[in-house]
């Protein structure tokens, strides 16, 4: 504009456009806002004037510039840090700052070096401007280290490390610019890996390493080797063993060993015990354990009617647990061998007794034969299915269960009574 006649303003004082300058340049020295002051070109040879540097200006070339302490600002983006020709850098600490222009003369405040941005992981502005000349640098911190913690760093956050027995883990710390110090770091102390589902030796995977080194401070689990499962130690059983119940310590392993049967959890693949005559002297015993909550066990068997005799038909068929701990065992009972599902009469038993409907009272079914082709005279063999399971609401064990079954009245068992529900023929207690 018209300057009245006076010589213009100095370097670095405020303008609106070059004639207000002595220098004939008024130049915008901010990013982001307009911030117009006097500048002059930088010349090879000659410093700046004091407290200013040289910087490249978009339109006017490389030119002195007054500094505006932006030099090691925190910063998100090149626009962030204010000044005309700064960047926004990494260091290798991984703190972001401001770093100033020192493309012309390589002068940089004392404790920097300048270098290009690429060293700093930062990308040099593009353009065609005939006066970018030079290899675009920026001043950063001498070594590679990151700025000095200071107030206006208030905030800033860098990588930090700890190092022991030759482990080294790293995390984040932060400036605390009242103090100028680097504080918090969050790094984890170095140790062994465990299996707690953190990487322990920061190593960068969670839980790697040998499973019996991870977990073995709980010992040796029994029937079964180690693996480490979403941060928790957990047996993996041998073959043949469970794990059961499943409130069980991980460190006491499997002790449950499945043993036989294996395969019998469904009717169709009943485990076949083979058959007790009226005769016999032993019972057939049905022995196994279960190894869940849900776990059954399926039996097949025949009791054998010798036929009547004499004094009557004493085929009379009983089953009933021998063994049965912690009295957690129940029966289910199928009389004719026809898969189905149990009604409830002949469910959840202990034990389980059927007898001939013959002639005679109070005790038919050990009366004698009054006449050929009444139920005491005929055969009356059949196919009995089992299913063992274990009562509901029962603490399981692993204890081993154990049922005897007869075609004749045991020694001590009761007679068969009748007279209290004509024609029935079995009696089944719960």
């Amino acid at each position: 504009g018209d300057d009245g006649g006076w010589p213009g303003a100095d370097y670095g004082e405020p303008c609106s456009d070059n004639s207000d300058c002595k220098s004939q340049q008024c130049s915008n020295i901010s990013q982001g806002t307009l911030h117009l002051v006097c500048t002059q070109p930088c010349t090879d040879g000659a410093a700046c004037p004091t407290g200013s540097y040289c910087a490249f200006l978009p339109g006017a070339g490389y030119s002195c510039v007054p500094d505006q302490n932006t030099q090691c600002g925190v910063c998100t983006d090149d626009a962030s840090c204010g000044a005309v020709g700064d960047l926004c850098v990494v260091s290798p600490k991984g703190d972001r700052f401001c770093a100033r222009d020192c493309s012309f003369a390589e002068d940089c405040p004392s404790g920097f070096s300048c270098v290009t941005p690429e060293a700093y992981g930062a990308t040099p502005p593009t353009g065609t401007d005939p006066g970018a000349t030079r290899e675009r640098k920026l001043c950063v911190p001498d070594g590679g280290e990151s700025c000095a913690c200071t107030e206006a760093r208030n905030g800033a956050t860098r990588v930090c490390s700890q190092t022991s027995g030759g482990i080294t883990c790293g995390g984040t710390e932060t400036c605390n610019g009242t103090s100028g110090t680097w504080e918090g770091c969050t790094a984890s102390t170095p140790q062994a890996e465990q299996c707690d589902g953190a990487d322990n030796d920061c190593d960068g995977v969670v839980d790697n390493g040998d499973p019996a080194t991870l977990c073995g401070e709980l010992g040796n689990p029994s029937n079964a080797s180690w693996a480490c499962t979403s941060g928790t130690c957990l047996p993996e059983c041998s073959a043949g063993f469970v794990r059961y119940p499943a409130a069980l310590p991980p460190e006491a392993g499997c002790p449950c060993e499945v043993g036989e049967p294996t395969s019998n959890d469904t009717c169709a693949s009943a485990t076949s015990a083979g058959s007790v005559a009226e005769s016999a002297a032993q019972p057939l015993t049905l022995t196994g354990r279960l190894s869940g909550d849900t776990d059954v066990d399926w039996y097949r068997f025949d009791t054998v009617d010798d036929g009547p005799t004499t004094g009557g038909n004493g085929y009379h068929v009983k089953i009933r647990f021998v063994t049965n701990p912690n009295d957690e065992f129940i029966f289910d009972v199928i009389r004719g061998g026809t898969c189905a599902d149990p009604d409830a009469a002949h469910s959840s038993l202990v034990e389980y007794t059927w007898c001939v409907d013959g002639t005679g009272s109070p005790t038919r079914g050990q009366g004698a034969c009054s006449a050929t082709g009444t139920p005491g005279c005929q055969s009356q063999s059949s196919t009995y299915l089992v299913r063992v399971k274990r009562k509901p609401g029962v603490a399981g064990s692993c204890a081993r269960y154990m049922l005897e079954a007869y075609a004749h009245k045991p020694s001590g068992a009761a007679d068969c009574d009748f007279s209290s529900a004509t024609g029935q023929c079995d009696v089944h207690p719960n």
